[in-house]
């Protein structure tokens, strides 16, 4: 079937049903609908090769059939690339869930479109709503309105907010409190003065410290640094 005799909508075409569920059409089970969209990203990471990961925009599928997807290259370093045409572990976000799934090239189509097989057997991971990343940066926490500053660990840090480690038990903060907070993050943007509330203290057992979370409040040019720090880092992380 060529590319242009595809309906402009395939993704509408997918049958609603419930993975594991006997087909009512035959004796097998019905595959699992993946919540796919048209124009949204997927990534694919290369199983010969697990170095090589890719990103590819969804033009549309049909359950149990294929998934349509723009030609996934990677890219190794400036000029050169490879193309995933082999096996590859697929990774797709949607509605606070993350679908993992293995996948291969079918054929490739016109427009540097390819077909991939759908898959069978689908893994479904819960994510949170601003998904956290480990790190471990030395961090300046000002407390609001008070002259009060800190050297603090930054341990792990999402879109939405961070926690941080203060190395004593009593701290001149309460629920509700705002600092600012002045660090490097490790593609080396600088935050500068980051404007953030505490949401919660809480001493770490056997030791003489604080964990304190934070909810970030802007500015939105500092905020903007976060977001493509941790959209760079969730790419090239899909375990």
């Amino acid at each position: 079937m060529r590319f242009d005799e595809l309906p402009e909508t395939m993704v509408d075409d997918q049958v609603e049903c419930e993975a594991g569920k006997p087909d009512p059409r035959g004796d097998s089970y019905a595959p699992m609908r993946i919540p796919l969209k048209i124009d949204e990203e997927m990534v694919l990471r290369s199983l010969p090769n697990t170095a090589h990961i890719a990103k590819a925009r969804i033009i549309g599928a049909k359950v149990g059939g294929y998934i349509l997807i723009t030609e996934p290259a990677v890219r190794i370093n400036e000029g050169d690339g490879a193309v995933l045409d082999e096996g590859f572990l697929c990774s797709y976000s949607s509605g606070g869930n993350l679908y993992v799934f293995q996948s291969r090239c079918l054929r490739y189509l016109a427009n540097d479109v390819m077909c991939i097989e759908y898959p069978g057997k689908v893994e479904v991971r819960r994510i949170r709503k601003y998904r956290r990343i480990r790190v471990n940066i030395e961090t300046k926490l000002v407390v609001s309105d008070t002259s009060s500053s800190f050297l603090v660990d930054l341990t792990d840090i999402s879109r939405g907010g961070c926690c941080v480690n203060i190395n004593q038990r009593r701290v001149p903060m309460m629920k509700g409190t705002n600092i600012s907070l002045t660090f490097s993050l490790a593609n080396e943007a600088f935050i500068s003065a980051l404007q953030a509330v505490v949401v919660r203290i809480s001493h770490i057992k056997d030791k003489v410290a604080t964990e304190i979370g934070l909810k970030f409040i802007g500015p939105q040019s500092e905020l903007s640094k976060i977001g493509n720090f941790c959209e760079f880092y969730m790419f090239f992380d899909l375990e």
